[in-house]
């Protein structure tokens, strides 16, 4: 056996209710003749992906997180459609097992997400960026 060293997920599909549902599990490991492993929650062990008729294939994964730090004063910029802007504070950046960092911020309702992904996302403020321009604005 192989550990994955590389996010690959084991993608199914199956109809539920009248509509078909898409399912993916990560790829644990590799047997010796090369066939992909995940868990199966019912037997506690590993078995080969396409142990089914479910089975649609395999697909990269994504990475997953590992770590999350603290937001360290940074903020993201959105623009709202009036023209002017909000800057909100990050909470976090998430730290994924290949290293990327992803900036994670809160709603009001106190839902996180990566700002990056809004479709008004303007950009991130580094510490102390915001106060700075403020005062260049003023003494011009």
């Amino acid at each position: 056996m192989i550990p994955a060293q590389h996010p690959y997920e084991a993608n199914y599909k199956q109809e539920e209710n009248g509509r078909m549902v898409y399912r993916s599990k990560p790829v644990i490991a590799w047997d010796d003749e090369g066939q992909a492993l995940v868990v199966d929650e019912r037997s506690g062990r590993l078995v080969p992906a396409n142990n089914g008729r479910t089975f649609t294939g395999l697909s990269e994964g994504g990475h997953p997180v590992v770590a999350a730090i603290p937001g360290g004063g940074w903020s993201a910029r959105y623009k709202n459609e009036d023209g002017t802007f909000t800057v909100d504070p990050l909470v976090a950046w998430t730290v994924r097992s290949n290293g990327t960092l992803t900036p994670v911020d809160t709603d009001s309702t106190g839902v996180c997400d990566a700002p990056t992904a809004m479709g008004n996302f303007d950009g991130l403020v580094a510490p102390g960026a915001e106060t700075r321009t403020a005062q260049q604005d003023s003494s011009a």
